[in-house]
């Protein structure tokens, strides 16, 4: 009987390897954002029996990729991702929140009033921005904040649509007088997956609840500072 039993052990601990899965997501850009999420979700995975990894790939064409399949989904992206890439589903759990930010040299204008914007490629939440409100002005894309912000202090654009986390590392050399930096809109980032992992959402958003609850996400909060 002793045998029996230490045999179904044995054949259940193996079908849990068996069943165990990694789960393929690009790396993105090495931000505090970026290391809370991967902690946090690699923790949830594991939870559930699952392990993530990171690969190298090319972060603007990432989304297509996983709406493809190619890549397993994405680990943080805003609401309303799956209007353009319907076979990514999102696990509704709020990873964190962030502030759209306009940065500019006009004092007084409004953001329909500015002639020139720069936005960083790839950053969905500012194009749906100026979708959303109609921009009809000259339109600069670079690949990086820094980027950005060189044209905007050389005065070749009026403005710049920046993430707030992104900005923070340039405030201290900045000349802060020469610009007025506003928030236009909070956004949540939420995990998604493709449509082929469809039965592990709502684990997962199970397991995020439970670490919320454990105070696990709070200490990687305050770690990251988030």
């Amino acid at each position: 009987m002793r045998n029996l039993t230490i045999l179904c052990m044995l054949l259940l601990s193996t079908c849990a390897v068996a069943n165990a899965k990694t789960l393929y997501f690009n790396r993105p850009a090495d931000t505090a954002q970026a290391r809370y999420v991967i902690e946090l979700l690699s923790l949830a995975y594991k939870d559930i029996g699952h392990k993530l990894e990171l690969i190298d790939f090319d972060r603007h064409s990432a989304l297509i990729a996983a709406n493809e399949g190619e890549l397993d989904g994405q680990l943080g992206r805003i609401a309303g991702v799956t209007d353009s890439y319907a076979n990514l589903i999102y696990v509704d759990y709020p990873l964190y929140s962030f502030n759209l930010q306009l940065i500019s040299h006009c004092l007084s204008c409004t953001f329909n009033q500015l002639s020139s914007l720069v936005v960083q490629s790839g950053y969905l939440v500012a194009y749906q921005y100026m979708m959303d409100n109609q921009y009809k002005g000259e339109l600069i894309e670079v690949k990086s904040t820094a980027a950005q912000l060189n044209l905007l202090m050389q005065e070749k654009v009026q403005g710049a649509l920046i993430v707030d986390f992104h900005l923070r590392e340039h405030l201290p050399y900045m000349d802060m007088e020469a610009v007025k930096i506003e928030d236009l809109l909070t956004i949540e980032s939420f995990h998604y997956l493709h449509k082929k992992h469809s039965a592990l959402i709502p684990k997962l958003k199970q397991t995020l609840k439970k670490l919320e609850s454990k105070g696990v996400i709070a200490v990687l909060k305050a770690k990251y500072r988030i």
